[in-house]
Order: structure tokens, then C-alpha cells, then sequence
């Protein structure tokens, strides 16, 4: 990941301000690894002291050859005592999983995440070699990381996963990792009513914007799967859209409605994609970061529930069904699940279901 640093004034006290070039979720734990970082709404972005060590750090996190320095500031950053070189001793060990997960054909997600994970891990022993180090030392890691930066359940186990797989697969040890994991919650998928779909899709003007998002909910689909779809995996004849490699390198295909079909005929008429069904303004794929800001638009002017996502989308087109009636095993084959109990979380949330059930009291004869 690149990051832009640049010369800053914060209360008076001069500071290296830092954004990165582009989006990652992994950043903002990434900085408070960073002692001193801190975030400034004002100026959109990170700072940290302006000090040798701090920038030290930022440096042993990110890589010498991610950190572009503002040309503006440059003669004044690259002069300062604070940007003395500081590497990792063993740097070379995060290109070398990183070239295994891209052989793999792993996603550019996963890769870039399991990096991220796998430098804090090195930061956290600069000086030794990970494979000197024992299964102490990584709880030892996980321990105090999850402490310091207040991990959720969701971080830790990508931590575990990028530790996990350079032990495994880079060095090949053997799988010794399973009781690092943390306890699973059993939290509910937040879902919309029929009546907020609608005036979700009402508060979008756009032709193209509407596509997208009525295709995701009228298919199932994933954000990212969203924009993988290419003009020649629509089949409106069969009425059906075909997803190449989602999640897990599945391929499957799902469901079109008659409304996105409509939809999306006048969209192609219109828009006249060449190659991928959504394409950015300059050509190439459309992008999630793009996909989540019409959603953030739509749900601030339609007034539906404000702490949706995107996947609330995917949430609602399985539960809608089930509570139409269409089986469970037709649902786990369009949402692509491997697991049938993946897909029996949606009987727990069921509007209809719910409204059928009743207390054993109302059965009793019991007079006031």
C-alpha cells in the first residue's frame, strides 16, 4: 500500500501528516501501531510525531518504496534528521509470502491484508528471524496487539491467517495454530424490509447507479462480485447472470428479475459498455469504493436504516426469498455457500416467520 507523507502543523506543533493512495481497512490499524498517531478530520488524514522513531516505524510498517513524500515538501522531509533509514532485518521474508499468495493466484485483497498482518507480526520482533520464533511468541503477538489496538474478533483471525500461512505454506511447518483463534460471535445479518428496498431504489436518479445496486440485490450479489460481472455473463433469455470466481474461486449463477432485465437493456442501449457491465467513467471496472458511495447517497435520502451496507443488499435477497417460500438448498446454490448452515442463519431472521409465532400463555385460559 502507498502512503503520502507530508510536512504538518497540528496545535502549533509540527507533525508528519500521512494519507494513503487509495482505500484499505487495514490502514487506520495499521497507524496505531504508530505511537503518537493520530487522526484529524480537519485535514482528512494521519499524522504522526515528527520524530526519528516515529518515523522510523512508519517506515518498518509500510516499506521505504511505499512512502511518496509530497513534492512540495520533499527538500524539507528528505533533510531531516527524522528520515534516517530504518529497515526490518528480515524485510525479504514479506516478499517472499507475498510471491507464494500471488502463485496461488490468492485475491489482491487477501494478499495485501495477509501482508499487512504479517509486517505488524515482524515489527513486533524487528530484529529476528520468524523462523527462530516459537508458537510463545506469536500468542505473545496476537496478546498484545489485540490489547493495544482493541482488535475485533474479525482482525485477529486475519492476523492468525497471514501468521498461519507463512508457517504453513512458506516455511511448511506443520498446522499448529487452531486454538489461537477467537470464539465466534453468532451475530444476525442486518436486513431491509421489502418497503425499504423500494424507497431505497426511489431515492436513485441515476439510470446506471440503479442498475448496479438493483442488480446485487436482484441477484445475491457481492460488492466485489458486482464488478466482475462482464457484458457476456448476462443471459437474458435464460434470465440469469453468470459469476465467474467469487468468493473461494466458486463459479455459479443466479437469478435475474424481469425489472433488472428491463433495466439493464436500457442501460446497455445507453451506456454501451464494451467489455465489463459496469465501467468507470475513464474506461476499466467500476469500483466498490464507487458502488458503496451512490449506496451511502441513496440510504441518506431514502432514510432507510443508516448502519446498512452494501451486503444488507445480499442479506435481504436471501431472506425476501425464504420468506416468499423458495427452499433453502436453491438459496445456498444462488448465494454460493458451501454450507447449508451458512445459509440457515436467514431462518433466525425472517419478518413473516416472526409474526407467526406466538407465547404458549396465549393458550392458557387464565382470567385477569
Amino acid at each position: 500500500m502507498k502512503i503520502q507523507i507530508f510536512p504538518l502543523e497540528v496545535e502549533g506543533k509540527r507533525r508528519i501528516g500521512i494519507r494513503p493512495l487509495g482505500f484499505d481497512k487495514t490502514f487506520p490499524q495499521i497507524m496505531r501501531q504508530i505511537p503518537g498517531s493520530r487522526w484529524t478530520p480537519e485535514e482528512r488524514c494521519w499524522h504522526i510525531p515528527y520524530e526519528k522513531e516515529a518515523y522510523g516505524k512508519l517506515k518498518a510498517l509500510f516499506g521505504s518504496a511505499q512512502l511518496i513524500i509530497n513534492k512540495q515538501a520533499s527538500t524539507e522531509l528528505e533533510s531531516s534528521p527524522v528520515t534516517e533509514k530504518t529497515e526490518l532485518a528480515y524485510e525479504a521474508e514479506i516478499t517472499r509470502m507475498e510471491e507464494k499468495l500471488i502463485l496461488q493466484r490468492y485475491s489482491p485483497n487477501t494478499v495485501k491484508t495477509y501482508k499487512n498482518f504479517f509486517t505488524l507480526f515482524l515489527v513486533f520482533y524487528p530484529q529476528a528471524h520468524p523462523e527462530s520464533l516459537t508458537k510463545t511468541d506469536i500468542v505473545r503477538f496476537l496478546l498484545e496487539s489485540s490489547r493495544k489496538r482493541k482488535w475485533s474478533s474479525s482482525a485477529q483471525n486475519q492476523a492468525i491467517n497471514a501468521v498461519k500461512y507463512y508457517y504453513e505454506k512458506v516455511l511448511g511447518q506443520e498446522r499448529t495454530f487452531y486454538d489461537l483463534r477467537p470464539r465466534k460471535s453468532q451475530k444476525l445479518p442486518g436486513v431491509f424490509s421489502e418497503a425499504e428496498i423500494v424507497a431505497l431504489f426511489k431515492a436513485i436518479d441515476n439510470l446506471k447507479h440503479r442498475a448496479i445496486l438493483m442488480l446485487i440485490y436482484s441477484a445475491g450479489l457481492r460488492i466485489g462480485e458486482s464488478i466482475q460481472v462482464r457484458r457476456a455473463d448476462i443471459n437474458f433469455e435464460r434470465k440469469s447472470v453468470f459469476i465467474k470466481a467469487g468468493k473461494g474461486k466458486k463459479d455459479r449463477y443466479s437469478v435475474l428479475s424481469d425489472k433488472v432485465i428491463q433495466l439493464l437493456t436500457k442501460y446497455l442501449n445507453i451506456y454501451q459498455p464494451e467489455y465489463w457491465l459496469f465501467e468507470g467513467q475513464t474506461g476499466g471496472q467500476y469500483s466498490t469504493k464507487s458502488i458503496q458511495q451512490v449506496f451511502r447517497r441513496a440510504v441518506k435520502k431514502s432514510g432507510v436504516n443508516p448502519f446498512s451496507t452494501v451486503h444488507t443488499l445480499r442479506h435481504s435477497f436471501a431472506t425476501h426469498l425464504l420468506e416468499r417460500g423458495m427452499d433453502l438448498r436453491y438459496i445456498q446454490v444462488l448465494l454460493g455457500h458451501n454450507s447449508s448452515k451458512t445459509t440457515e442463519i436467514y431462518t433466525h431472521i425472517t419478518q413473516k416467520a416472526k409474526e407467526r409465532l406466538c407465547s404458549p400463555l396465549d393458550f392458557l385460559d387464565i382470567d385477569e
